[in-house]
């Protein structure tokens, strides 16, 4: 409620009573009269106020209705109860809406809390977070814009496939919500979810504004970058993350923009538009780059960039593809259905994110599975606690329990999107714990097994006694530019404009021997022969007649070879 909106202002008439038929009005309910203010409290199991209001049984809070005697007890007097004063009109003659104390209403029968209104003071305008974004609505039923808060006056509403650009969103009061100015200046709340659960009944999808919806200012330079990991994004600043700079790093960008929360440089590769931040903030008190004008005279700094190629590169100075085994690529819903994967040595295919399947996993599978290409598989993780990262191992042993993967179950270790930060567990223990759930249940199945993860979080958020895919790309100009054999077992050295990986080993390094689910009652053994829980005891016995437990030392033996394989694997 905007206390400083109706302060001093007659909106609604002169009379107390109007005031309230005033809230009822802002926050979108019938202002129906209801008798004098006394009515409001005396009469409110017959009038309909109960419709609206509940009585307060403890102390009041901002925005319960007050009514009291007043003036005169034959009326009665009524008011919003406000930060322990009385919003009310219609006070010593006053007609006005003003803030008075409590004690000039007069005695106070009780309060009504707005049932329209409950919980809005949870929300806060420093609890609005950062992001730039397109709402697709697609709901059957419109969806009420509000004003100034998310339960704010009515201000509008969006019927099935309308689109809004937003600038925030919250979350909060039963769901998630976008939020943008409008171009009167007031700031309009939409929900796009009908629950606070990211995916659980959405009212929208949700995607990256087109870019012009984004106001981009011409500006010819150079960005060299002074910090690592900043994420270069197709299209808009929350569009496709394809790459990134590191410290040392040059762009050449023709325009800039301000929004998301940053300050971005904007650049060109190809026909498509690239967006990096230059700026942990909007304004410039924490740049993560320097700038300096193109020289004109420099045929380089002159040309538009144009797009690498796919190509498994080779290097043409230092030689860093002496450990190199094969080359390949990394794939998701996010690349194109007809990559030639033909020229590949191996392919990795995202199957999940979280406990959700990629959309194009089970096409490329089958596409790898077709032409005979080695392929394995990886799950970003978006878990917050041990039962989670459980829960998405699960998830992707059910989805590859039936398919020939090849090059091993990758723990996808990283946090593009801000999910983990924002939720408060971007953290070493955190990030290690989750990994070494994820990959002990995937080794318990028989997998091949380890993490990926960039090199700037391996130590600083992830220790891991698991293989490493790393992720290094240089300038990520589509080389390689170095020799990570001795970090990880696999290379992502480039993603411009293809994430690009290879391997230190050969194929059957990788190799996982899954353990099929048996029931107990009816296994087989290691010749294909049924072995039933009821067959006869093949214990035999020694020269003195002494029962000896064949099968239990069989089990024994087994036991202690593993136990050596293990110590052995130690020193590998």
């Amino acid at each position: 409620m905007n206390i400083n909106y109706v302060q001093g202002e007659e909106p609604y008439g002169g009379q107390c009573v109007s005031l309230i038929q005033g809230l009822m009005a802002w926050g979108g309910k019938p202002c129906i009269a209801r008798g004098h203010a006394k009515d409001w409290w005396f009469n409110r199991a017959n009038n309909g106020v109960l419709s609206y209001f509940d009585v307060v049984t403890g102390a009041p809070q901002n925005s319960d209705v007050g009514v009291s005697v007043g003036g005169d007890a034959r009326y009665g007097h009524i008011f919003i109860y406000w930060e322990g004063r009385a919003l009310s009109q219609n006070v010593l003659g006053n007609p006005k809406a003003m803030l008075w104390p409590l004690n000039y209403q007069g005695a106070i029968w009780g309060y009504l809390r707005p049932k329209f209104y409950t919980n809005a003071s949870t929300y806060d305008a420093s609890q609005l977070i950062k992001e730039n974004g397109m709402a697709t609505f697609e709901n059957d039923t419109a969806i009420v814009i509000h004003r100034d808060t998310p339960t704010g006056a009515s201000y509008g509403t969006f019927v099935k496939g309308e689109k809004q650009v937003y600038t925030e969103k919250w979350v909060g009061l039963g769901h998630r919500w976008i939020s943008w100015i409008h171009t009167n200046g007031v700031r309009c709340f939409a929900a796009v979810s009908g629950s606070e659960s990211y995916g659980v009944e959405p009212w929208a999808t949700i995607g990256a504004p087109e870019t012009k919806d984004i106001e981009l200012t011409q500006e010819d330079g150079i960005a060299t970058f002074i910090v690592d990991g900043v994420h270069k994004h197709y299209d808009n600043p929350s569009g496709e993350i394809f790459g990134q700079c590191n410290s040392g790093d040059e762009i050449r960008y023709y325009w800039k923009c301000v929004t998301n929360g940053h300050r971005y440089v904007v650049g060109k590769e190809g026909d498509r538009k690239v967006f990096v931040a230059v700026s942990a903030t909007e304004d410039r008190s924490q740049m993560w780059a320097k700038f300096r004008a193109p020289d004109t005279n420099t045929k380089e700094d002159t040309k538009e960039p144009s797009k690498p190629s796919t190509e498994p590169s080779k290097p043409t100075t230092t030689d860093y593809t002496k450990n190199v085994k094969g080359y390949g690529i990394d794939i998701s819903e996010h690349n194109s259905s007809d990559i030639d994967l033909s020229k590949y040595d191996f392919v990795i295919l995202r199957a999940s994110y979280g406990e959700y399947t990629d959309k194009k996993f089970e096409y490329f599978a089958d596409k790898c599975e077709q032409l005979k290409i080695p392929y394995g598989v990886y799950c970003y993780d978006y878990a917050l606690d041990d039962s989670q990262a459980r829960a998405e191992a699960e998830y992707v042993y059910n989805l590859i329990k039936d398919r020939n993967v090849q090059l091993g179950v990758w723990f996808d270790m990283e946090d593009a999107d801000n999910y983990k930060k924002k939720a408060g567990v971007l953290t070493k223990e955190r990030c290690s714990f989750s990994c070494k759930v994820f990959c002990d249940y995937m080794s318990a199945k028989g997998y091949y097994t380890g993490v990926y993860t960039s090199t700037s979080w391996l130590g600083t958020f992830v220790e891991t006694t698991y293989p490493i895919w790393i992720a290094n790309w240089g300038t990520n100009d589509g080389n390689i530019q170095s020799d990570q054999s001795s970090v990880g077992v696999i290379h992502q050295y480039a993603a411009n404009p293809i994430d690009k990986d290879i391997i230190f080993h050969d194929i059957d390094f990788y190799k996982s021997n899954p353990k099929k689910d048996e029931s107990t009652d009816d296994k087989k053994d290691e010749n294909g022969s049924e072995n039933k829980k009821d067959e006869p005891n093949t214990d035999s016995k020694d020269d003195s007649g002494n029962k000896i437990n064949v099968t239990g030392i069989n089990k024994l033996i087994e036991l202690l070879l593993k136990i050596v394989e293990k110590i052995a694997n130690l020193f590998k």
